[in-house]
Parts: structure tokens; C-alpha cells; sequence
């Protein structure tokens, strides 16, 4: 069975959340179109330059890092990202939602060690392995579980259960049936991962299956309530199958909520697939992208976050923004060509690039805070801003050349494609904003500097400073030229 088979209307994670939106309180004598305007121009207008840009590595800390281990290294690069998720702010590198006892740890340690190894050796489905090596897994765990040890017996049942229900060996009806037994005493201690385990049996036990089609849920004394209340708490504890899961629920995926979703996985495993995805989410693609929101800040700091783990994929994904100038990326063949080169000649430390941003220093990001992506790029019928750069009509104040006058016009000109396309915005009648734009003014008031890996572009003040005619739009947005001229 696919998907989350909770609504999401059911999990307390998301109640809480609901009740914080719903507190939100629109400034005095505002309407919603006014109140997201004046959130636009706080945003662009807040910006302060920081004093360095990109991550940058004293001496003494690229001594260190060459010193600690893999793990330890990873928590270093993320820990410089400054990168927090506004969804979930108790969670950091060293974040662990339950803490094994020392006397577990111990228990049956030798036994554990045994199977660790072997899984690492491994790293493949357990139903796919040699059935010989997979009972010598089983057995280990078996005796180190017997021995006291928690996180044994977590391991024990996940891969008793993976095997029970992907191989119809002889014994794997009992199999079954043992994972249950043990998932069921181990949830007294609220590891995050049993919990999210049971929600993944009773998930099993109630959807379609290639074998043991007639075990459900009430054979196995699984129940719903409780499954719910698990899944609840594995999402609250951002174990990484439940937060994959909640990202790609139909109302949440591509949106902010997702990103941030990622975002906290990636901090709390240290993981560039996280990160990217994260990134995937604050600056989407797909069929209808006109109507996918940005946020470019948290999108250019997560991808190269990313990249400075490890990932190809962003570092891809960096090279193709930089070939086609998306995302707010102005074109620059040159730098597209730079990044290939160290593409294919990437020294990595134990397959770690942390010291990406000394050798590419970021791009400073325009961002008006969160808008949808029509306003970034547009359509000839609803110019955004590099549609209106590409057309000649203003000059991206990043340029070298640029003049104040020039940047005056840009900033001008700007306003007046917002004051079009917000125009055209619907608002949530039974909420004071959206649950996207609560997240985004969360997100935009702590970055006030941006990250390291993604400063903002500050205007002068001079033209900070200038008057909004939030009555006037741009010429001609929302007519097809082409009608027009006939």
C-alpha cells in the first residue's frame, strides 16, 4: 500500500500545527491581498550584508576536519550550513529523539557487532540475501535481544518482518508473527523507530499482499489507534520513513511544508539525499510550475549543502541552473564549465566536498521571499523577473555594469510585475493566510543574513527607500502581445 494511510487531519503533528496557523492575526485594518504585499516589501527591505560570502574554513578547523570521523565530519559541514528547519527547531545534528540506556548498549554487544558488520557488508534487501546469511543475521540479533540489548531487538523484528512478508519460506508465517510479538514489547520503552515500525505492520496487515493474503490486522491484534498515535510520534521524532512518507503526501509534496519535512531529516541524519531534497521542495519543477512556490534562500543553502556532502545529483542540478539560468541564476556558460571540470576531477575527502562554497563562491540570491515561481521566471503573457531581464526590459542588478539608475528601474519595474501577479492570487476563506505563506514569514524573519551558502541581494538604501505605488501594475501583464498587435 502507497502513501500515508492517515489523514492528514488525524495526526496531532499537524493539529498543533493547524491551531498555530489559525491563531495568526492580520494586522489591524489589513486585507490579505494588503497584509502579503507589506510581507513582500518587509522581506526585500530587511536584507543586511553579511560579512563573508559562502562557508568559509579557518586553518585550524580544516586541520580538525581532516582528523574526525565520517560521521563526526558530516555534522561539521551541516552544523556551518546554519540551516534550521522552522517545522521541527529542536532538531540539530546531535538531536536523538530516545537514547539507548548504557546497560543496552552493552548487552549482547559482541552478538550485535556481528550482524552490524554483516548488513554493512550487505547493504541489500534482507529477502534478497543468501538465506544462509540472512539466518546467520537473525541469529545474532536474536542472542543479542535476548541479552538486554534494545536496539538489537529493533533490528531483529524490522528484518524478521521484511523477510516474513517479501519470502514465503517455510517458517515465515511464525516469523511473522514473532516480529509483531516483539515490536509489541519493545513499545513500551517509545523508540521512534518501533513506533513507526508498528504503523508499517498494521499499514501490511490492512493493504494488498503477494502472500499471507489472509493475516490482517485482527489476527495479529494490530490496532488502528495505536498505529496512528506511533506514526504520529516516528513524524514528531523525524524518523526518516515517516518523513518521507508525510513529504510525499498528495497536499504536502512541493511545497514548503515538504521542504521542511527534508529539511529537518537532513540536519538530524546528516543526509545529502535530504538535503536535496529539501531543495527539490523550496524551488519545485514539474507540469504546472507556474503555480510551484520558491523560496531561494533555503533552496540554493540546502543544494549546496548537498553538494559540500557528497551529492552528484545537486551538483548537477547547480551546473544546470548555471547553463540555463534558472532559479534566479543568471546565465554563466563559464561557471557551468568551471563546476563540470571539477565534476569530473572531484577531490573528496572520505567523499565529502566541505570546502565547495572557497571554491565556488555562491551566487547573492534575489529573493522577495516566497512567491510562486511565475513571478521568478513567467510566462510572454505573465512576465516574471527573468523574463523581463531576458526581454531587455530591465537589467539584473547583479551585473557589473549595472548603474543605480539601472537598478532603480529593475526595482521599480519589479514592483510593478508584483502588484500584476498578486492581483491574480486567491486566499484561503476560512484562514487568515495559507499554510504555506505562515511557514515562509517563519522562515524569511530569521534571514535577515541569509545562510552562508545563500546571502541575500541587498539594494541600496537609496532605493530600499523609494515610494510604492502599490496601485500601479505593469503594462500590458496578462495580454498576450501577440492579440494585441492585431
Amino acid at each position: 500500500m502507497k502513501g500515508v494511510i492517515f489523514k492528514r487531519k488525524e495526526l496531532d503533528f499537524w493539529k498543533k500545527f493547524d491551531a498555530e496557523v489559525m491563531s495568526f492575526v492580520l494586522p489591524p485594518n489589513k486585507s490579505k491581498l494588503e497584509f502579503l504585499r507589506d510581507t513582500i516589501h518587509h522581506t526585500i527591505t530587511s536584507y543586511k550584508q553579511a560579512s563573508s560570502n559562502g562557508i568559509i574554513w579557518s586553518k585550524e578547523e580544516k586541520e580538525l576536519f581532516k582528523t574526525l570521523s565520517l560521521k563526526e565530519q558530516r555534522k561539521m559541514i551541516v552544523k556551518k550550513s546554519e540551516l534550521k528547519s522552522v517545522l521541527f527547531p529542536y532538531v540539530n545534528v546531535d538531536y536523538k529523539a530516545y537514547e539507548y540506556s548504557t546497560r543496552s548498549k552493552e548487552s549482547g554487544i559482541k552478538e550485535f557487532k556481528k550482524a552490524k558488520d554483516l548488513l554493512d557488508k550487505n547493504p541489500t534487501h534482507i529477502a534478497n540475501l543468501d538465506f544462509k546469511l540472512s539466518e546467520d543475521i537473525l541469529h545474532y540479533l536474536k542472542i543479542a535481544y535476548k541479552s538486554g540489548n534494545l536496539e538489537a531487538g529493533y533490528y531483529y523484528a524490522k528484518l524478521l518482518f521484511e523477510r516474513a512478508t517479501q519470502t514465503n519460506h517455510k517458517d515465515s508465517l511464525k516469523e511473522l508473527f514473532l516480529s509483531v510479538s516483539i515490536v509489541k514489547e519493545l513499545k513500551q520503552y517509545n523508540i521512534p523507530e518501533v513506533a513507526y515500525l508498528y504503523y508499517a505492520m498494521y499499514k501490511w496487515s490492512i493493504g494488498a499482499k503477494l502472500i499471507h493474503q489472509d493475516i490482517g490486522s485482527s489476527q495479529l491484534s494490530l490496532i488502528r489507534e495505536e498505529a496512528k498515535d506511533c506514526y504520529n510520534y516516528a513524524l514528531e521524532c523525524v524518523v526518516w520513513e515517516a518523513i518521507d512518507e508525510e513529504a510525499q503526501r498528495d497536499i504536502i509534496e512541493r511545497t514548503l511544508r515538504a521542504a521542511e519535512l527534508y529539511l529537518a531529516a537532513a540536519i538530524k541524519y546528516q543526509s545529502p539525499i535530504a538535503f536535496l531534497k529539501a531543495a527539490q521542495n523550496y524551488a519545485p519543477s514539474g507540469l504546472s510550475s507556474e503555480g510551484l512556490g520558491y523560496a531561494l534562500i533555503p533552496y540554493n543553502a540546502s543544494l549546496r549543502c548537498s553538494i559540500a556532502l557528497g551529492n552528484q545529483e545537486a551538483l548537477e542540478t547547480l551546473i544546470s541552473n548555471y547553463e540555463y539560468g534558472t532559479r534566479m541564476m543568471r546565465k554563466n556558460p563559464l561557471q557551468a564549465q568551471l563546476l563540470k571540470t571539477h565534476q569530473e576531477k572531484r577531490e573528496l575527502i572520505n567523499g565529502l566536498d566541505p570546502f565547495f562554497d572557497e571554491k565556488f563562491k555562491p551566487e547573492y540570491i534575489i529573493d522577495y521571499g516566497y512567491l510562486f515561481s511565475l513571478e521568478y521566471g513567467g510566462t510572454i503573457v505573465y512576465p516574471g523577473i527573468s523574463r523581463l531581464v531576458s526581454q531587455g526590459r530591465i537589467k539584473d542588478p547583479r551585473d557589473s555594469d549595472s548603474t543605480k539608475e539601472s537598478i532603480k528601474e529593475y526595482y521599480l519595474k519589479v514592483w510593478e510585475m508584483l502588484v500584476s501577479s498578486t492581483s491574480y492570487y486567491g486566499f484561503p476563506k476560512n484562514m487568515p493566510v495559507s499554510y504555506e505563506r505562515f511557514i515562509a514569514n517563519k522562515i524569511y524573519s530569521k534571514l535577515i543574513y541569509g545562510y552562508p551558502s545563500a546571502r541575500p541581494y541587498v539594494f541600496p538604501k537609496e532605493i530600499l527607500d523609494l515610494p510604492i505605488d502599490f496601485n500601479k501594475g505593469l503594462e500590458g501583464y496578462g495580454k498576450d502581445p501577440e492579440e494585441e498587435s492585431n
